[in-house]
């Protein structure tokens, strides 16, 4: 059911785009630690598919899948998404209810089709033990697998507060292992590896350009010192 004083309006595929963008910004930049890892996982996502024979219609798609596939971490503390240490248990739980927040946001959607899905299946596993729903092969589609790689690779590539970005190898030893354990579609580990140097140049070149944007305008924006126009004391 899609209720509200817009369940009515419909926007094209431009409009939504362009939604889709602003979102990545607002999910990316919650955490300097992450601030292209949306734009990164959008442009490895629209690579693999074209390799993979979607149409542009899917391309498009999943390019705005990959820019929501993190919405739900907007509701993660910081203080999770930040940590330089291993996430505890009660912490990792946290952290794996991103998915879930995403699916239920986007679903409610109408309209978006399989966007949905491709998002928020990013964590789910051939083998049923991936997050949220636990999900197995036969309810995984391929956008959906697609996701999960691009999600994974960029990640491993990219700095975090706990480990430097990963190398060729080092990210090739990780993906194959997980498609030997039936966790990643073996057809789309392939595609990237065949295509390895030319999705790794894009990816990096427009997570440079995302990162350009963040310091510009993000990190100027959190500097500036606060005042307070008067002195007059604050009610409550």
């Amino acid at each position: 059911m899609h209720f509200g004083p817009f369940r009515k309006s419909e926007i094209d595929q431009k409009d939504l785009f362009s939604i889709a963008s602003i979102f990545r910004h607002i999910i990316d930049f919650k955490s300097r630690f992450t601030a292209t890892h949306s734009t990164g996982v959008a442009e490895c996502a629209v690579l693999l598919s074209r390799y993979f024979g979607l149409t542009d219609s899917e391309i498009a798609q999943m390019e705005v899948a990959g820019y929501f596939h993190d919405l739900g971490k907007l509701a993660i503390p910081n203080s999770i998404l930040e940590k330089p240490g291993k996430l505890t248990k009660a912490e990792f739980a946290v952290m794996k209810q991103h998915t879930y927040f995403t699916y239920t946001v986007l679903s409610t959607i109408g309209g978006l089709g399989p966007i949905a899905e491709w998002a928020a299946f990013h964590h789910e596993k051939l083998d049923g033990s991936g997050y949220p729903f636990h999900v197995a092969a036969d309810k995984i589609n391929i956008g959906a697998r697609i996701m999960a790689v691009a999600d994974i690779f960029t990640a491993l590539t990219e700095d975090r507060p706990y480990r430097t970005g990963m190398e060729k190898k080092q990210i090739k030893d990780i993906l194959i292992s997980q498609t030997a354990n039936n966790s990643l579609d073996e057809r789309i580990v392939n595609i990237l590896f065949e295509n390895f140097d030319e999705i790794s140049t894009e990816v990096k070149l427009k997570q440079e350009i995302s990162k350009e944007v963040f310091e510009r305008k993000f990190l100027k924006i959190k500097s500036r010192p606060y005042r307070l126009k008067s002195a007059r004391p604050v009610d409550f």
